[in-house]
């Protein structure tokens, strides 16, 4: 799969730009790298995590708790109102027997105590006998247990050291057995415990979302209370180390809560609570959320969840193997793996940064809503949030560098152009994108244009060196300004000769009749221009002639220009040169007239032999259509 992956990647950037090819380099590195990250650090995992207690909460509204459980309640109330009877908290053990006893006579499946029976009852151990014995009486009386994690665990026993009737997992041919400290129901005789570990742990960023089957000591393992009920209910045994919570709707209370007196009280008066056989094969749960007394964790449900409905949530889950399931890390990874190549063929394919962040906005809605849905109805957890900031983080970086590059572009785009091109020009090469391409050589048909001061040696011979620049400025100018307005490319200035040409770097289907009418121009502007100075010996030839050159920009990385170069510049100026034979001011070849088609009158002037070329070259006069002469 990676392979297929990165020869893909590579197809697609073989045709690019160098600079996309070497930062596209870079973004998988980077990609690579988060991948490994995502993976290994839980920071970036806690993005995900803020997305899946969100969904979590959604799926949870439709999401109906088991009625077959119910959660007996010791609340604020009902340790005011057993006072006169139980004394202060803690109960003697002998209130929880009667009341199991009571329970017992309807049936129940099981019933389950969140409440630790650590320390005996030194003042009345006749209570906690009386509470043996009851449980003693019954096979479906739960009772739970705790590891503590301290830095002096060598102090306490091996697991193989505690009572047979602690649920310990031992790993097969394991000799290396932990020691660790458990907080054990010590106020009941050991032989009729059955146990479970309540031990719940939470995530890097403090919220608890699983529930492990077996709490894990080093290679061993001690049975979890939900995992010990399922097991002993359903025959149904986990795999998993642990499970990703399904929780319920009703907030912090899913299950029918009852209060611990109020039950009391009904079944030792002899009175049914609610209706007859109420408890009949249902799971009770005993546990406290009075103040002080119960404990609160972090869920994604809420941030004070009492510790007595996780653990009915818990039991519910394993009875009826309802937990969330989260897609395998293989999975994610081909998945993501091939939706960065789809990444990187938008960052190669769409070059504006305002097209593409819309791009990625509706990729990124598209991937929640998909992960949401997936929650929703399949109870599947699929994470996203992390690697969205990845792939934004990643585009800022492309798009970054590519604004960068575009810049440096421009730059050099207007120190280049902006010597041979009308800015408008060059301005459609920045919009376009054709910077690049243009200072690129490569061969091309164009019009060339080149055009001469005749007797320029006599015009120098009574003016000052000063006065000869300033007269040569300002009719450069004037010229270079009717090559811009017909979109023409300046070349070169070659003493007092300009070159031109037209056809590169904008293509023109029409780039000879735009020669041939600046051609034109120019004699216009040199007429007006003479009549201006008083230079009335000042004149001008031009010669025209299309054909196949090589364009780009030649010289160094100091130093460079945009030119052409070929068979077709030197005729060019071959027929400038034929326009003092002749006697005329502008002389085109045969392949401009051809291309001009019926644009303008054309004068056949003749066949002329030029330097540099075997055969005959034919040159004609263009006269515009409106001029008479």
């Amino acid at each position: 799969m990676f392979i297929f992956c990165v020869r893909v990647l590579l197809l697609m950037v073989e045709n690019k730009q160098r600079s996309d090819v070497k930062v596209t380099v870079v973004i998988s590195s980077l990609f690579l790298l988060f991948v490994y990250a995502n993976l290994h650090f839980p920071f970036l995992q806690r993005l995900d995590n803020i997305w899946l207690d969100f969904t979590v909460q959604q799926r949870a509204k439709a999401h109906t708790a088991s009625d077959q459980i119910v959660v007996i309640d010791i609340d604020d109330a009902s340790l005011s109102n057993l006072a006169p009877i139980a004394g202060n908290w803690p109960w003697p053990r002998a209130i929880h027997a009667e009341l199991v006893e009571l329970i017992e006579q309807q049936g129940p499946k099981a019933i389950v105590f969140d409440i630790l029976f650590a320390d005996r009852d030194i003042f009345n151990p006749q209570s906690d006998q009386y509470f043996s014995e009851v449980l003693a009486a019954t096979d479906n009386v739960y009772l739970p247990f705790l590891h503590l994690k301290t830095d002096s665990d060598a102090l306490f026993p091996r697991l193989d050291q505690y009572p047979d009737t602690v649920p310990i997992i031992s790993p097969a041919g394991d000799t290396a057995v932990p020691h660790a400290s458990l907080v054990l129901p010590k106020a009941v005789d050991p032989e009729v415990w059955r146990l479970g570990s309540i031990n719940f742990h939470v995530d890097d960023d403090g919220v608890g979302r699983r529930y492990a089957s077996s709490h894990r000591i080093g290679n061993w393992g001690i049975e979890t209370m939900p995992a010990r009920l399922a097991d002993d209910l359903s025959g149904y045994k986990n795999q998993q180390k642990d499970v990703w919570l399904d929780w319920y709707s009703g907030m912090e209370q899913p299950y029918q809560r009852l209060p611990y007196a109020e039950v009391y009280a009904a079944l030792s008066e002899g009175r049914d609570y609610l209706f007859p056989d109420f408890f009949s094969n249902k799971i009770i749960v005993i546990g406290s959320t009075a103040a002080g007394l119960h404990d609160i964790q972090v869920t994604p449900i809420s941030s004070t969840y009492p510790g007595v409905f996780i653990l009915a949530t818990a039991i519910d889950n394993f009875l009826n193997q309802d937990f969330l399931h989260k897609v395998s890390n293989t999975v994610i990874l081909q998945s993501q793996l091939i939706l960065f190549l789809l990444f990187v063929i938008l960052l190669l394919r769409i070059k504006n940064l305002v097209p593409a962040l819309l791009t990625l906005i509706t990729a990124a809605v598209l991937l929640c809503a998909f992960s949401y849905y997936l929650m929703l109805l399949n109870a599947i957890i699929f994470p996203v949030i992390s690697w969205i900031t990845a792939y934004l983080f990643l585009a800022a970086i492309f798009y970054i560098n590519r604004m960068l590059r575009q810049q440096r572009e421009i730059k050099k785009t207007v120190d280049v152009f902006g010597r041979f091109l009308d800015p408008k020009v060059v301005k459609i090469l920045l919009e376009q994108g054709l910077t690049d391409q243009a200072l690129a050589g490569k061969n091309t048909r164009v019009t060339i244009l080149f055009t001469d001061i005749r007797e320029f040696t006599q015009l120098s011979e009574y003016r000052t060196a000063t006065e000869i620049v300033a007269l040569l400025n300002q009719y450069f100018s004037r010229q270079v300004e009717v090559i811009f307005n017909h979109q023409g490319t300046l070349d070169k200035f070659i003493g007092d000769a300009i070159m031109a040409f037209w056809g590169e770097p904008v293509e023109s289907s029409s780039q000879e009749i735009s020669a041939v009418n600046a051609a034109l121009d120019m004699v216009d502007q040199m007429i007006q221009f003479r009549r201006e100075c008083g230079l009335y010996d000042f004149d001008i030839g031009i010669g025209l002639h299309t054909g196949d050159v090589v364009v780009g920009a030649i010289g160094t990385q100091s130093r460079y220009d945009y030119t052409a170069i070929g068979d077709a510049v030197n005729v060019a100026s071959r027929i400038e040169g034929l326009t003092k034979e002749t006697g005329r001011r502008v002389l085109v070849s045969e392949e401009t007239r051809k291309a001009c088609g019926t644009a303008f009158d054309f004068e056949l002037i003749g066949d002329y032999k030029v330097k540099g070329r075997e055969e005959l070259v034919t040159v004609y006069q263009p006269r515009r259509l409106s001029d008479e002469n």
